[in-house]
């Protein structure tokens, strides 16, 4: 078997360098996710490059699809920074969210019957009953991730996704995560369910409006995390 050459050679060389930054990226996000790094944290190459024991244009490739998941903001000569974001940036964003995602249910709700769409909601409505989401704030958070994603699958517009992919608070998780309690959970859990049942019923408007008002609230309690200027 021959090796490849030229054009092909360098074709997958490339190829194999965009994986690994891929899994580079994957893992910087959570540390990120998991408050290891800090919003407004700058990201020391030379650090990475040897935590990593990857090249420079590597870890160039991995900010750039940092940048893209909306982690981290690129400045010239100073690399890349952890995302910080003030209490504006904090509205604005969850103001586009709120839309965004209202629309989303929407589309999930004329998209029901679609695949396998009415048998994962149905199991996704079962975890918000679960008495063990109500307790533990940390098991509310990750289950809350794939119910909205799901449902933004659930939509079936590219496009939609692709512009949500960036509208995420990561760097603020475990700060978001200190805030919530147990009426904010209970609360959280009845709109997950109520929101599901507008879905499976078909109803777009009701599941728009339900999505918009859950959303909202989030933002709400977005804006006491502390630090935001």
């Amino acid at each position: 078997m021959t090796k490849p050459h030229g054009l092909e050679a360098d074709k997958n060389e490339k190829s194999n360098d965009k994986k690994v930054a891929e899994n580079v990226a994957n893992l910087i996000r959570e540390k990120i996710m998991d408050g290891l790094l800090s919003p407004g944290q700058r990201l020391i190459e030379s650090e990475l490059m040897k935590e990593f024991g990857i090249g420079r244009s590597t870890i160039r490739e991995t900010y750039l699809k940092l940048e893209a998941k909306g982690l981290v903001e690129l400045r010239h000569q100073r690399g890349a920074i952890v995302k910080k974001m003030t209490k504006r940036d904090m509205a604005e964003l969850f103001a586009i969210r709120q839309q965004l995602e209202g629309m989303a249910a929407a589309l999930a709700a004329e998209n029901i019957d679609k695949g396998q769409n009415r048998q994962w909601l149905m199991q996704a409505r079962e975890i918000w009953s679960q008495d063990y989401i109500l307790s533990n704030e940390l098991r509310h958070m990750e289950e809350n991730v794939p119910f909205h994603e799901g449902i933004i699958g659930m939509a079936g517009n590219h496009l939609l996704a692709k512009m949500l992919q960036p509208l995420q608070i990561p760097g603020y998780r475990m700060q978001y995560l200190r805030l919530m309690t147990r009426d904010y959970c209970e609360k959280s859990s009845d709109d997950h369910i109520k929101i599901a049942d507008a879905i499976l019923a078909g109803d777009s408007e009701t599941a728009e409006k339900l999505m918009q008002d859950h959303v909202k609230s989030a933002a709400d309690l977005a804006q006491r995390i502390p630090g935001l200027e």
